[in-house]
């Protein structure tokens, strides 16, 4: 008699389990999503406001919970790792042991930041720990820049401490975004569904049922952060760590299915589209690293120059500006795409150039506005 697995993959069609994976992780995380919320009223789990953070009261935190057990419950059930289908189609995904794995370490690292606080060695640790994981268990590593900056192929050695690096400098890119509501979340779901689509067309299944898991589970969350009241819920450290690890996942897969360029479709310039993709986390996080250390503070030392707060203090709202922000990311992706036959580093120069010019006028709007602020108040 077969079982429900077997069935399930005999008789399913890959784009039908990407539907079904889609909904099972949305109706998953839209009952569990209150129950955290109750439960972190119940023990006062809350994000206090203060004089950097947004929000004006206390709001549970936590809603990482949510996110990390529909991902990895409905990725476990429905994700072949066998090597063949029941079609008999080779489909599968070898890493995703690992891929649990590292989610579950950066779970446990976020669960104790949220609630007792962390160092930020010990959680830079931790995200060295999970990207390892992946690299070494799961052997999904970046293997060439596939002709940026000049270079190809790398050798095992440079592969593992170059895919380690992006994939630590990627984690704490979406962990330093989640600053408003919505804002991590929507980009997570946007790069999740770029490359989710780029995935199934190339019939690589088994990555377009996870990118389209995380979108499910993501859109109850983005619901109740976003147009919550009474119900409001932060991802925290656990949710945002989470999502910084599965974009890496995706970022290394797509790049990898690129390197021979034999897939249809198949991008010229994968490494800058996918840097495209998650411009506004990483260039963000280079620029404002960057101003910390002219600054002579440390790169983690928290503040208030996010290009999101910089919004903030222009006078858009929490949705407005995650609206524009998050359509600055899809402009970005489109000129990549487009452009993609340019190479790698002749696209690179282009989204950096694009996202300088849009950083820099926002930050000059805010200084134009905090100059006649100040004047006003002088005037008085």
């Amino acid at each position: 008699m077969e079982t429900l697995v077997n069935l399930y993959f005999r008789y399913f069609q890959p784009d039908q389990r990407l539907i079904l994976a889609f909904l099972l992780a949305l109706i998953f995380n839209f009952y569990l999503t209150p129950v955290i919320i109750k439960i972190a009223k119940a023990k006062h789990l809350f994000d206090h406001p203060d004089d950097r953070k947004m929000h004006k009261t206390a709001t549970p935190t936590l809603g990482g919970i949510g996110l990390y057990i529909s991902i990895t419950v409905v990725s476990l059930a429905l994700i072949n790792t066998c090597g063949i289908n029941g079609s008999g189609i080779i489909s599968s995904m070898t890493a995703l042991p690992a891929i649990v794995a590292g989610v579950t370490i950066l779970f446990f690292i976020g669960m104790k930041d949220d609630l007792i606080s962390l160092r930020a060695r010990k959680k830079l640790l931790g995200e060295i720990v999970a990207v390892m994981v992946l690299i070494v268990v799961g052997n999904l590593r970046l293997s060439s820049l596939q002709g940026m900056f000049y270079i190809g192929d790398l050798r095992y050695s440079v592969s593992i401490l170059f895919s380690l690096f992006v994939g630590v400098v990627i984690i704490n890119a979406f962990n330093l975004i989640d600053g408003i509501d919505g804002l991590a979340a929507s980009i997570t779901m946007v790069a999740s569904a770029i490359f989710g689509i780029f995935f199934g067309l190339s019939d690589d299944w088994e990555y377009a049922i996870l990118s389209a898991v995380i979108v499910g589970a993501l859109l109850p969350f983005f619901l109740y952060n976003v147009f919550g009241k009474t119900n409001k819920i932060f991802m925290g450290d656990t949710g945002s760590l989470i999502l910084g690890f599965l974009m890496t996942v995706l970022v290394f897969r797509f790049n990898e299915l690129n390197v021979n360029k034999v897939l249809y479709p198949h991008f010229i310039a994968a490494p800058a589209f996918s840097f495209a993709v998650l411009i506004l986390p990483m260039f963000d996080t280079i620029r404002v690293m960057a101003i910390r250390l002219y600054r002579g503070k440390g790169i983690f030392t928290p503040d208030r120059r996010h290009i999101h707060h910089l919004m903030l203090d222009l006078g858009f709202t929490h949705l407005q500006s995650t609206g524009i922000l998050v359509a600055f990311s899809l402009l970005v992706t489109a000129v990549a795409y487009f452009f993609n036959y340019l190479g790698n580093s002749n696209l690179v120069y282009i989204i950096l150039t694009i996202a300088f010019v849009f950083t820099t006028t926002m930050y000059l709007l805010w200084r134009r506005k905090n100059i006649k602020k100040r004047d006003a108040g002088e005037k008085k």
